[in-house]
């Protein structure tokens, strides 16, 4: 189901209301290049063993909205953390890990619709 954001520029942050019941406002942060092949490497393991690569998805998912998504409290964004991210209601978890992997591919005048 694609669902619209209206997203604002609001200083490096693109910023829209998510449907959570709590009328929370999100801040989005686009991401680098570099940061993006971090996180990914981070998230990557190989067995010395036998050689085998795993990557661990679930981690990846979690720090890429911890390292991107921001919550607007007392009009101040702040970051939100692990544990927040953990105990996210499924749907707005969705929500949040599907704007934050747009917004990365679309111009900046193109980050509306998402």
């Amino acid at each position: 189901m694609k669902e619209d954001y209206n997203l604002q520029k609001e200083g490096n942050l693109y910023t829209a209301e998510v449907p959570s019941g709590s009328g929370a406002i999100f801040g989005f942060r686009k991401w680098s290049w570099g940061e993006k092949n971090a996180l990914s490497a981070e998230c990557t393991t190989m067995n010395p063993l036998s050689g085998f690569i795993t990557f661990d998805s679930t981690r990846y998912n979690e720090m890429l909205v911890v390292k991107t998504v921001n919550k607007k409290v007392n009009e101040l964004f702040t970051p939100l953390t692990i544990g927040e991210v953990q105990s996210l209601d499924g749907q707005l978890g969705e929500r949040l890990f599907r704007i934050t992997q747009a917004i990365n591919l679309v111009q900046e005048v193109d980050a509306r619709n998402l």
